[in-house]
């Protein structure tokens, strides 16, 4: 047995049954007696026997296994996400596969047809790029789960915040503490439907509002000190920044460090997520909570829902909670 895995012959051998007797116990096949199945799962344990997974599954119709594409592996709330995501497939009895991607549609295209390969059961695609006739494309081919993304054709089913709402909310808390003038730090996603452009609507309409002016500035994670220089050098003190995500203003809480300015006396600092880290001692970072537990539930319900043969697209969309904290308060 050394240098080979075991067979379902080895297995027939050890517990005195036939192969074909293996392969139904491997099957759960309920035609086994009782003594019969009880030899073979202990000649199983015995040899470290495992089924094969993609034979059961062929006999089944069904693998289930769930392909989840998504990018931005570094982004806290991703991988808060996709953790919640994992323990809610194993009460389904599922098997996530994850793939991380780039963000460029080309890619997901490459990740999703690799999952179609697989014979995946159904596809959970975290803030896609795609376009909406792509995830027309592929939710008329497999049940697929739409994640962040507050637009898309009916063959797919949606879970989001109300991006728009949250922005308001965040930028409103910045704007009643004094904060003056009110930047944005965003991200460009060309992608109709996409949470970029819906929380900069949010935030255009807060200072509509409130009678103040805007600013908007594309920014990068790894690439934000030039502008974190400029809003300083322009306005010194009392700024805030409304970022996109937590991702964007934990870095913008670093660089305004290296220039001696400490969040909320300074500056304002409100992020967009709520993750974990940002309410740790020492950060208290003011955030949005889109109900991160919630969305990574309803996915998988949604999930479910379909394979049991709903057809009918489905949006949910989950309230936002603005979390306040010390990085927004003078």
């Amino acid at each position: 047995m050394i240098g080979r895995r075991p067979t379902q012959v080895d297995v027939a051998k050890l517990a005195g049954v036939s192969r074909q007797t293996v392969s139904l116990v491997s099957l759960d096949d309920p035609r086994v007696s009782p003594a019969s199945r009880a030899a073979v799962l202990d000649a199983m344990r015995e040899l470290g026997y495992r089924p094969n997974v993609a034979a059961r599954a062929l006999a089944a119709r069904r693998t289930g296994f769930v392909g989840i594409a998504m990018s931005e592996l570094v982004n806290p709330f991703h991988g808060e996400l996709l953790e919640m995501i994992r323990r809610h497939c194993e009460t389904q009895g599922l098997v996530p596969f994850i793939v991380p991607v780039d963000q460029d549609p080309a890619d997901e295209k490459v990740a999703v047809g690799r999952f179609m390969q697989m014979n995946v059961d159904a596809l959970i695609l975290i803030s896609p790029l795609l376009d909406g006739d792509e995830l027309d494309r592929i939710g008329r081919q497999v049940p697929t789960v739409v994640v962040t993304r507050n637009l898309g054709p009916a063959t797919v089913d949606l879970v989001h915040t109300d991006d728009v709402l949250g922005a308001r909310l965040v930028a409103g808390q910045l704007l009643d503490a004094g904060y003056r003038p009110l930047i944005y730090l965003g991200v460009d996603r060309p992608v109709t439907g996409d949470s970029s452009r819906a929380r900069i609507r949010g935030y255009r309409r807060a200072c509509e509002e409130a009678g103040i002016d805007t600013r908007v500035e594309m920014v990068r994670p790894g690439k934000l000190e030039p502008v974190i220089s400029r809003v300083v050098e322009r306005y010194g003190r009392g700024f805030g920044l409304c970022c996109h995500n937590d991702l964007i203003a934990l870095a913008s809480v670093g660089h305004l460090a290296a220039h001696g300015l400490e969040p909320g006396s300074d500056a304002g600092v409100a992020g967009f997520d709520n993750t974990t880290i940002s309410g740790y001692p020492g950060v208290s970072l003011t955030s949005v909570d889109q109900g991160t537990r919630t969305m990574a539930r309803r996915v998988i319900e949604l999930v479910a829902e379909r394979l049991a043969g709903r057809t009918e697209g489905v949006d949910v969309v989950l309230p936002p909670r603005l979390v306040v904290r010390s990085s927004t308060t003078h």
